[in-house]
């Protein structure tokens, strides 16, 4: 099986999208690490990207998949597929998938297309995803919400039940947690910390992060929010500068990888809000990239009700917030032991599927069915 994997990312950044490709592109070459060495030699992973990969950057390590840096993605993929001929090419990204099967229409039949975002109330978008849909292998979700919305949308189209199994996959982001080693070496403080990690936007809810800090402090003086955050978006900078002053919250700016997580399992909560204004609410239908990290260290998540978080957690889950009175009251029921422990550990069972290592196993057999079905049909 020969694959070239792509996704038009500007530069290594510790964020989500960049980290969510790397992750899952690890836990691929950890797979091919594990077979045979003969097994090994009928595969060819390669992986073009717009920069330079340096191995070994925030501890991703590779060994059986090759880099290559190109500043025309679909240029060296086209190159590179005509000298390799790949039985799989996926690309992470709306725009660059079309682009690439404008340059080279047969690669439609091998094309694995993971869809990030899609917006059923816009039509140009809808008419690009259309266009996506009859031209690809296999069409990726990053959730079940999201490939389950769009089953819909498609049966409404009269397209049959047994295509859309076939070709929908729910492809979810991967998380490498901490070893159990690194996690005991780590002191939670005490009181607990909350901890809110992502871009700054708008709808990420950091006024409802500061107040509750706030209403926390007058109680618990030395709880603290701290915010690792890799960038805050324009037009809601100027907007945020005064939360990030406020007293009780700690400011961090960007964080590697490795040291996020560490400050995760030291602060001891996850804080993941959501208020999603979106006219079709695709964000609310998708899975967090952080509430995934949180979980899969053991960090109890204080979040918000979307369909999301719901099919993650269920609809029972007792750590649901929608404002900051909500989130102290979750915080006072965490300060008992015995119950953070069972919040914990039910999020570690959850975070547990997301794991690069678990993870994969889904992504694995899409591949070798679609490659299999392939060259029974002989293309």
């Amino acid at each position: 099986m020969k694959i070239c994997f792509s996704c038009n990312l500007e530069k290594y950044k510790p964020k989500g999208n960049v980290l969510q490709f790397l992750t899952m592109l690890q836990a691929l070459d950890h797979k091919l690490g594990k077979l045979s060495s003969q097994e090994r030699k009928k595969m060819k992973f390669d992986c073009v990207l717009p920069f330079e990969w340096k191995n070994g950057t925030d501890k991703f390590h590779f060994k059986h998949i090759k880099f290559y840096q190109a500043t025309n993605l679909n240029e060296r993929i086209v190159s590179l597929n005509q000298l390799n001929e790949y039985d799989l090419i996926f690309i992470r990204g709306r725009k660059q998938a079309i682009r690439l099967l404008e340059k080279d229409a047969s690669i439609g039949k091998k094309l694995l297309f993971l869809n990030i975002n899609y917006n059923l109330n816009d039509p140009r978008i809808m008419k690009e995803v259309n266009y996506l849909w009859k031209n690809s292998r296999v069409m990726f979700f990053q959730s079940t919400p999201l490939a389950d919305r769009f089953k819909a949308y498609m049966r409404h189209k009269k397209v049959d039940s047994d295509t859309l199994e076939k070709k929908i996959k729910v492809l979810p982001q991967y998380v490498q947690p901490l070893s159990k080693e690194e996690r005991e070496q780590i002191k939670q403080v005490r009181p607990l910390h909350l901890l809110k990690a992502g871009v700054i936007r708008p709808r990420y809810g950091l006024p409802v992060a500061v107040r509750a800090i706030q209403l926390i402090r007058k109680e618990y003086p030395k709880a603290r929010l701290h915010l690792l955050y890799p960038s805050i978006v324009n037009k809601y900078r100027l907007e945020s500068e005064p939360f990030l002053k406020s007293p009780g919250v700690v400011s961090h700016g960007e964080a590697s990888a490795i040291d996020t997580k560490k400050m995760i399992v030291k602060a001891g909560i996850g804080l993941a809000l959501l208020y999603d204004n979106t006219p079709d609410k695709t964000p609310s239908h998708a899975y967090l990239s952080r509430v995934l990290e949180y979980a899969s260290l053991g960090a109890p998540v204080l979040t918000t009700r979307t369909p999301g978080n719901v099919d993650l957690f269920g609809q029972e889950y007792p750590l649901f917030v929608e404002n900051e009175y909500d989130i102290l009251n979750c915080y006072k029921r965490l300060q008992d032991p015995e119950f953070y422990e069972s919040m914990s550990t039910f999020v570690s069972q959850v975070g547990k599927a997301f794991v690069g290592k678990n993870a994969v196993e889904k992504l694995w057999t899409t591949m070798k069915e679609v490659h299999q079905e392939k060259k029974s049909k002989g293309r």
